[in-house]
């Protein structure tokens, strides 16, 4: 079996969240996801777009196993309520309380629509995992809020689409065990706080994250706040250490092999790290093109070589060339079958 297949990939254009039709001026490229799905799609014409009708429905009853009730219903009691979080999640507010990277009169949308938008990322993101369990690899172009946490939104993501997708899984005995393998160039910090939160239902969740060690989140408050919350393995990179990214990731890779061999693995495949990567806050690693597929091929690989159900989830890549990093690995894994 091919592993890019339209079972494998998964896009469709009213699920990609473009920002500035809500005045969003984030440096996340509207059309990242088109593009990658446009470049795969003239490797194979047959290729499609998932129905709408494929993504399931995600519950309140979903969100409530990960996120705190009163977040919940900060996000779906009233329209202002829900302002208040997208404009902190999103970090459109200043300290001199002006608006930020955001200008609402360019706004075609509302929030509202937004945060429909982003539960149906959710929903795409827990359909990635099941074909993952069932066609040993899937890849969603979108998804990976890896800072959401249990309380709060925080660093662009609203909700965390990785563990409501697991936790469901979880709790409806599809599975009982996964690893999260966070290559984004920030730390999964909100994944960790969640698992460290909820112990009974992720006993078996493990995390490895690979991360700048200074920088956004670790260089705000103290040791007690909670985006501190260690991951199992976290390997903290010192600022432009570049050329020891590679055998770093190698070593926490196989450490993750002291836990049991879970039956899902999600990789938060960010492409950041990479050195053209725009994002202010993604400068202290700047991996070349090559770096960036040495680690996205040593991941599929040592995954594949040893059976694990594999879903990735594309996360943060920011600018006019962040599409290049997950078109090169998908034309990698498109090489290889199973």
């Amino acid at each position: 079996m091919k592993f890019i297949n339209s079972q494998t990939i998964i896009y469709h254009p009213e699920v990609d969240l473009k920002f500035s039709e809500y005045g969003i001026e984030i440096p996340i490229v509207d059309d990242r996801a088109f593009k990658v799905f446009s470049y795969l799609k003239s490797l194979y014409p047959e290729l499609s777009e998932i129905s709408l009708k494929d993504i399931p429905s995600i519950s309140i009853l979903d969100l409530e196993r990960v996120h705190n009730q009163d977040y919940i219903s900060r996000l779906f009691s009233d329209y202002r309520s829900l302002e208040l979080e997208m404009l902190k999640t999103y970090e459109l507010i200043d300290e001199e309380g002006e608006y930020h990277r955001y200008n609402p009169h360019r706004a075609r949308l509302n929030f509202e629509d937004a945060r429909n938008k982003i539960m149906l990322q959710v929903g795409a993101t827990y359909l990635a995992f099941n074909r993952a369990l069932e066609n040993q690899f899937a890849y969603f172009l979108g998804g990976g809020m890896h800072h959401a946490m249990t309380f709060s939104g925080r660093g662009f993501c609203l909700v965390n689409d990785i563990l409501i997708g697991l936790g469901k899984l979880i709790n409806d005995k599809k599975i009982q065990s996964a690893w999260v393998i966070d290559v984004d160039v920030h730390k999964g910090d909100g994944t960790a706080e969640i698992v460290a939160m909820r112990p009974k239902l992720f006993s078996k969740v493990k995390l490895l994250s690979i991360h700048m060690k200074e920088g956004w989140p670790l260089n705000s408050g103290s040791v007690r706040d909670p985006w501190f919350i260690p991951s199992h393995i976290d390997i903290g990179m010192d600022a432009f250490d570049d050329e020891n990214y590679l055998n770093r990731l190698n070593e926490g890779l196989n450490k993750l092999f002291e836990f049991e061999k879970p039956d899902l693995c999600v990789v938060v495949n960010g492409a950041d790290p990479y050195k053209e990567d725009v994002l202010e806050s993604s400068k202290l690693i700047n991996l070349s093109k090559s770096q960036m597929l040495e680690r996205d091929k040593m991941i599929f690989n040592l995954l594949l070589k040893n059976k694990i159900p594999q879903a990735y989830l594309m996360a943060g890549g920011y600018g006019e060339k962040s599409h290049e990093i997950y078109e090169q690995f998908l034309e990698f894994v498109g090489q290889r079958s199973s």
